[in-house]
């Protein structure tokens, strides 16, 4: 049976996850990450507050996004993201996420709106990460904590994340819509059906939304540039409380560039699902080369955080969605 082109990516995908997870779970030291995962075991209601504040927080992100006339209620939000991103988790990312936080809001949400706000979210989210990745990265080079070749990795990291943020600005900069003119030039020229059809409506809809939530609400904006900030420093106390538990004491810095790294890293394994291998070896490789013993014990707390709320958002998604409201009471 022949493959596609995606079904060849997916499995050169999780072929390299699974040879990164062996290969990472090869060079370590297993005697002394079992003795420091029970250390974190003893800890661990108190190392899982970062991420769950991180949950917390990411979910008032895309609250605040939908429209306050059409905005359902948060725990019906929070339920809704961490479903959509526990399926997402098992896939390649993005790809199953965004579509099934629109699906399980139908009957309450429309389409457009939810996906609009979903796009908002998702887009202030990732310039902020990158924001933060390329502003960290720089400061990382100017420390003398990392040897000379990671020196030129987070070197590359800040130049890949500068040139992201510019290209990025010069889109966002531009007024008026983006993708409905070009496909309406298509259509009057080519009348092509595709061009012209339900879904590319639908999705020049959603563009309109999009834009008209992002301009329109500087206080939203600004919102989601805090929330993004706070999330980014959830994480790097994540990485400080973890290592503070197996008695392995850091400074928040630290944790902050081992944030840094592995979140620039998880980008590049987006592709593997569950980002399997590429999590592991992320994290144990910045760590080894801060000159620092307890990277396999960061690796499996994370690999055992991402599984529980995978298993929490299958487990706590509503039960009721796709149905529509119930009608009002007649007089």
């Amino acid at each position: 049976m022949r493959r596609n082109v995606p079904q060849i990516i997916s499995l050169v995908a999780i072929v390299a996850g699974l040879v990164l997870f062996v290969v990472t779970l090869l060079g370590l030291d297993r005697t002394e990450t079992i003795a420091e995962a029970r250390r974190l075991g003893v800890a661990l209601p108190l190392v899982l507050l970062p991420s769950i504040g991180w949950h917390l927080l990411r979910a008032f992100g895309w609250y605040v996004c939908f429209p306050p006339d059409e905005r359902p209620g948060y725990w019906r939000v929070f339920r809704v993201r961490l479903a959509a991103d526990s399926v997402g988790y098992f896939t390649i990312r993005g790809v199953a996420s965004e579509p099934l936080r629109v699906v399980l809001l139908m009957g309450r949400v429309s389409p457009v709106v939810s996906a609009a706000a979903t796009v908002l979210e998702r887009t202030a989210m990732g310039i902020m990460s990158v924001v933060g990745v390329g502003v960290f990265a720089a400061f990382a080079v100017s420390s003398d904590m990392l040897p000379p070749a990671w020196q030129s990795v987070i070197r590359g990291i800040a130049i890949v994340s500068a040139v992201v943020l510019f290209l990025t600005m010069l889109f966002l900069m531009r007024t008026g819509r983006y993708f409905g003119p070009l496909i309406e030039s298509i259509y009057a020229r080519t009348q092509w059906r595709w061009a012209g059809g339900r879904t590319v409506h639908a999705i020049s809809a959603v563009e309109d939304l999009f834009l008209k939530l992002a301009r329109t609400d500087h206080r939203r904006i600004q919102t989601l540039v805090v929330l993004s900030i706070a999330c980014y420093w959830l994480m790097a106390l994540e990485v400080f409380l973890v290592f503070w538990a197996i008695d392995q004491p850091i400074s928040l810095w630290v944790g902050t560039i081992v944030e840094t790294f592995t979140r620039s890293a998880s980008v590049v394994g987006g592709a593997i699902p569950g980002n399997l291998g590429a999590l592991e070896a992320s994290n144990v490789a910045v760590v080894k080369a801060l000159g620092l013993a307890g990277g396999g014990s960061l690796a499996l707390f994370r690999r055992f955080r991402s599984l529980l709320f995978a298993t929490l958002g299958l487990a706590l998604y509503p039960r009721d969605t796709m149905t529509s409201k119930p009608a009002a009471p007649t007089a």
